[in-house]
């Protein structure tokens, strides 16, 4: 056997196997991933957990630079605290993190509409981003 013929073989081998082995991944994590992703968008009642976390909640569902979710949340019901996540940050893509800073700010107004949603009054004040709900 020559030693071309035996490479050529061995590659479309390891093809075959990629291939199928692609195939059938992709139909067994599909059920899977389709239950996370309904899960995390499902409606929330704010019966089923503390005022805070379904303010933060709607807030994390907001437009974000690159996917990458690049905020801390703290505070109370009555006062959020948006922070950077700067480990987060994409420097090769955003190296002056307007984008990181920008879906802080998505998050903000997710927050205060899930506030005004909520029956609560709310303000954004930028000295990071902070929402008041009164």
């Amino acid at each position: 056997m020559k030693r071309r013929n035996l490479l050529l073989g061995g590659g479309a081998m390891a093809a075959l196997g990629l291939g199928a082995y692609a195939l059938t991944r992709g139909r067994s994590d599909q059920g899977a991933y389709e239950a996370a992703a309904a899960a995390v968008w499902a409606p929330r009642s704010r019966q089923d957990m503390s005022e805070l976390d379904y303010l933060v909640h709607h807030a994390t569902l907001a437009a974000n630079s690159h996917n990458t979710q690049p905020w801390l949340f703290s505070g109370t019901a009555e006062q959020v605290t948006i922070r950077p996540d700067l480990s987060r940050a994409t420097p090769a893509v955003d190296p002056d993190n307007h984008h990181l800073y920008a879906s802080l700010g998505c998050a903000a107004e997710n927050l205060s509409l899930a506030a005004s949603a909520a029956g609560r009054a709310s303000a954004v004040e930028s000295s990071m981003t902070r929402t008041r709900c009164g």
